[in-house]
């Protein structure tokens, strides 16, 4: 048996001195339209369950590649002729296997897709062949049923080339997330504090009832941790502050932003322990209620980072759109009155924002396209 020991590494955290303002006209160049086109799955029936948890644009911008849990395959779809060009089988055990379950595919290049479990990460060709498994629990990270650290199998990197995997650890006891390095030849964990996730955990809420079955409920804000070339971009939902620990500087670097639309952060104190269920949906939909913040994308046209908030009202939701340039800094902000609800999966192609749509469960898409 390997076992790993925590290397504590401190790393330069450098905050701008002043909240940055976007500039009130930076929108004003561009119109913003709304059209819908289906993909067409030819002979077969695309995965469209769980609005494309498992779904991820491909390095090139022509392809998305979409996990079919059904059948075991990943869908991809040619976004430039709008159809499904081919599905490539994947096996789900022995050497080749997947592992039990799948938790979140991630596309690492044109050659390569990363499949996690709940304890483990996998580097695969896009033929299926299986090249490596990262074993968290050789980092002594998937104790949690016992006391131990987490390292969650959705909220993770992997990074072949640099034999490192970035992730989000959760403490067992204080809740609280932490970036950790895992230098996967060493078999050393780095740990990195981050000031942008300390509040988190006041906005769990949770509702357990025991009896002949156990029921249990439970919301956490939503977090993120995208790779854009030597940035590893850490978000969160509760605050517009981004962070991202920069690959070639072995740096972490954190700005926070003074939206004039919004507020910049969730504010309001919630009842975390419920006692019923009705009780505990009722606080969720309060919260919610609250600015929520997405993860940033990258627009390689437009080359800047954008980035969906939005307040959750009974019958609809406000929509809005931030736009960053490379470094992050805050160049524009904008309400989007052609949305009313939750941005679905999204991504960046051709000067147009692609947002997932069940059209009769057809794989179809809202394109919201920004001309100038």
């Amino acid at each position: 048996m390997r076992y790993s020991f925590y290397l504590m590494l401190i790393l330069l955290i450098s905050c701008k001195g002043n909240t940055e303002k976007a500039d009130p006209d930076f929108f004003s160049n561009f119109q913003l339209s709304l059209d819908t086109i289906i993909i067409d799955p030819g002979d077969e029936i695309l995965f469209v369950k769980h609005q494309l948890l498992n779904a991820d644009m491909g390095s090139d911008g022509k392809y998305f590649y979409n996990f079919n849990g059904d059948d075991h395959t990943l869908e991809k779809i040619n976004l430039d002729e709008l159809r499904l060009e081919e599905k490539l089988p994947f096996e789900k055990e022995g050497p080749n296997g997947t592992g039990p379950g799948i938790g979140v595919m991630r596309i690492v290049d044109e050659s390569h897709v990363s499949i996690t479990a709940m304890y483990q990460i996998s580097l695969f060709s896009m033929e299926g062949e299986k090249y490596m498994t990262v074993y968290y629990e050789n980092f002594s990270l998937a104790n949690w049923h016992n006391g131990g650290d987490l390292l969650s199998g959705t909220k993770v990197v992997l990074d072949p080339d640099t034999k490192q995997l970035y992730g989000l650890i959760q403490g067992y006891e204080d809740k609280r997330f932490v970036l950790g390095l895992l230098h996967l030849e060493e078999y050393e964990t780095s740990r990195v504090e981050l000031k942008s996730f300390e509040r988190l955990p006041d906005y769990s809420f949770e509702y357990t009832i025991s009896g002949k079955a156990t029921v249990h409920m439970s919301e956490s804000p939503k977090v993120g941790i995208e790779k854009f070339g030597k940035k590893v971009v850490l978000s969160n939902e509760i605050t517009s502050a981004l962070a991202w620990y920069d690959t070639e500087m072995d740096s972490l670097f954190m700005k926070t932003y003074d939206s004039q639309l919004t507020a910049n952060q969730k504010e309001k104190e919630y009842k975390k322990v419920h006692e019923t269920p009705e009780e505990f949906k009722v606080e969720y939909a309060r919260y919610l209620q609250e600015i929520n913040f997405m993860p940033p994308f990258w627009d390689q046209d437009g080359q800047m980072f954008l980035r969906f908030s939005y307040i959750e009202n009974e019958s609809r939701a406000d929509v809005y759109l931030t736009a960053y340039d490379e470094d992050l800094k805050m160049l524009g902000e904008t309400l989007v009155p052609q949305l009313t609800k939750k941005p679905a999966r999204h991504f960046a192609k051709d000067g147009k924002i692609w947002l997932y749509e069940n059209i009769n469960d057809e794989m179809g898409f809202i394109r919201l396209e920004m001309r100038e």
